[in-house]
């Protein structure tokens, strides 16, 4: 796939737009129907301020919690303090909530608040008062976990103190037997002093101690407690809706692009020139046929239509051409089957003849002959006859519309060797007598790649005219149709487009009505003949058709693109009707209060 810019970007946006629009519709519905279907889920929300330093930081300094060097650390220390599992199971137990602490732990979320010392404890539950509580008895347990630890670490000091108080009681008990065994003396009355002194200090700091374990309260303390909240925090069908609609919309553009990266077919007119180095002659519509209807000359039947104002402009662009080239005899053919190049050439006919021209059209294709389809002539006699001299080219010449200068040739019955015969010199000299007598000669034969019947009379016309249907006809298939046409020793003046919708300064970008033909011919179609299936095959083996001729496969990235599109279409259309079917139960069910709903989700 060559390098794209905005403008093709855009253009493929507009062909592959139902793809996109069927994502985003689809993907949207499919996230409302969850968000609805979803069980309500309530949030309980519990704050707590955490103290930087505790009761004991303030009687002993360094003794106890202070991260005032390091607040952040600190702080999300006491973050992971209040998930620990023994406060999880105390809130289990508490609530009998009946879950596990992982379980419970999933619910639970703890995170500080900013740049504050506030903590914030958020539970989920379906129900709302389990939610409230959930936050408040975790908070509760923090609480009480801190106390109870900072307390003991209190309790651990006072018997510390205890133990060095008594030591120092039973020091001045011994230093006053000393002195009433030895009298009174400077020493032993320093020593004493120093002792009770010591014993005095001991005695206040453990009584300190004992009164701020009856006060402390731990490292926490619940400044907001959680409450019911009759609001549910999910489904939010709203932010759910937009979010599917944001994600449908990336996925349609990702399939739109990744389809036109996998499809080789041609999609605009600049592609055709890029690939043969003709400047594209005409761009004919698709245009919607009736009932019944096969096939029709639009410039003869619908004059007023698109599809005739397309050939008018083709003949025109031809006219302009003619005047550089001097060609007389036109052969108008196409890559493939279905392309067009019989519906062109007849309209094209027509067309010059209507501007007074003399107009002779020749159909050279034996095997799907489709030319007398258009004018309403018989087919018993044609050129076949008159190359193979059974019959007299008078006898075969046919006049369609009377004033309208305009002789009509058909095929004829399909002979045994088509290739060898429109290669042949009585095939040149017709031609030539043709000339002579007539302003333009239009000669419509097979396809290239399906026969070589097409190159073996393209050395004999002044100009080929390339027929490729926009979003059927392969790059590979339109190059190679070149290349037969200039190594069969012919010249390719032009191409036209059909059945690709034209955007206007945009080179065409779109795909026509694929229903004109009602339905495509294969390669094979031009080997085995429904109207004579014994006189077909002697052709094909004496021609040597198959081994021959390049047949260009679908590229492997086209049958994934088609796997892919039609997988896609399948699951978005399957996901489509649950989602509606989703909706009108649940609708239904709100109504008419049957508890459907319920049921399935409980």
């Amino acid at each position: 796939m060559e390098e794209l810019d905005l403008r093709d970007y855009l253009n493929v946006i507009v062909a592959r737009k139902w793809v996109i629009i069927q994502a985003v519709v689809v993907v949207t519905l499919v996230a409302l129907i969850v968000s609805l279907l979803q069980p309500a889920v309530y949030e309980g929300e519990a704050k707590v301020l955490i103290s930087e330093k505790g009761s004991s930081a303030d009687i002993f300094g360094s003794l106890g919690l202070d991260f005032s060097s390091q607040p952040e650390r600190g702080l999300q220390t006491q973050v992971q303090l209040m998930q620990v599992r023994p406060l999880l199971e105390n809130t289990i137990r508490e609530l009998e909530l009946g879950v596990s602490p992982d379980a419970l732990g999933k619910r639970v979320t703890v995170s500080a608040v900013g740049q504050t010392n506030i903590v914030t404890i958020t539970a989920r539950d379906g129900d709302p008062e389990v939610a409230a509580a959930i936050a408040n008895t975790l908070a509760d347990e923090f609480v009480s976990w801190s106390r109870d630890y900072k307390r003991e670490a209190i309790q651990s000091a006072a018997e510390e103190v205890e133990t060095r108080l008594e030591v120092a009681k039973d020091e001045i008990l011994e230093l006053g037997r000393e002195i009433q065994e030895q009298g009174k003396s400077d020493d032993l009355a320093a020593e004493l002093s120093i002792a009770t002194g010591n014993y005095t200090t001991l005695a206040a700091k453990l009584e300190e101690l004992r009164i701020n374990a009856q006060l402390e309260t731990g490292s926490g303390r619940v400044v907001s407690p959680a409450v019911v909240t009759t609001e549910p925090v999910e489904p939010t069908p709203a932010r759910n809706g937009a979010l599917g609609l944001v994600v449908g919309l990336v996925f349609g553009l990702g399939m739109a692009f990744l389809y036109e990266y996998l499809d080789n077919t041609i999609k605009s007119s600049e592609e055709i020139e890029k690939l043969t180095g003709v400047p594209v002659l005409g761009m004919i519509p698709g245009e919607k046929y009736e009932k019944n209807e096969r096939r029709r000359a639009s410039i003869l039947t619908h004059p007023g239509g698109a599809g005739a104002e397309a050939y008018r402009a083709l003949r025109n662009n031809l006219d302009f051409i003619n005047f550089q080239h001097d060609i007389k005899t036109l052969l108008v053919t196409s890559a493939a089957p279905a392309e067009g190049k019989s519906t062109v050439a007849a309209n094209l006919a027509a067309g010059l003849a209507q501007a007074g021209k003399r107009v002779v059209l020749i159909a050279c294709d034996f095997r799907k002959p489709t030319t007398h389809q258009f004018f309403g002539v018989r087919n018993q006699i044609g050129l076949s006859d008159v190359l193979t001299g059974q019959r007299s080219l008078k006898a075969a010449l046919q006049r369609p519309i009377d004033d309208l200068d305009l002789l009509v040739l058909t095929s004829g019955k399909i002979p045994p060797n088509p290739s060898e015969l429109l290669g042949s010199e009585k095939m040149r000299d017709l031609l030539e007598q043709f000339k002579e007598s007539a302003d333009w000669v239009i000669i419509d034969t097979p396809p290239l790649l399906a026969v070589a019947d097409g190159a073996a009379a393209a050395r004999y016309a002044d100009g080929v005219l390339l027929v490729t249907r926009g979003g059927s006809s392969t790059r590979e298939a339109v190059r190679h149709a070149g290349e037969m046409v200039t190594s069969a020793g012919g010249r390719t003046i032009g191409a036209v487009v059909w059945g690709l919708e034209g955007l206007p300064g945009r080179g065409g970008y779109g795909y026509g009505y694929k229903g004109a033909y009602g339905g495509y011919y294969s390669y094979a179609d031009y080997y085995n003949t429904p109207e004579e299936p014994q006189a077909s095959a002697p052709a094909h083996r004496s021609t040597g058709g198959a081994s021959s001729v390049y047949i260009p496969p679908k590229s492997p990235g086209r049958k994934i693109a088609e796997s892919l599109g039609r997988i896609v279409g399948v699951v978005l259309a399957v996901l489509a009707v649950l989602a509606v079917a989703a909706l009108v139960v649940y609708f239904l069910d709100q109504a008419m209060g049957w508890g459907i709903v319920v049921g399935l989700l409980g």
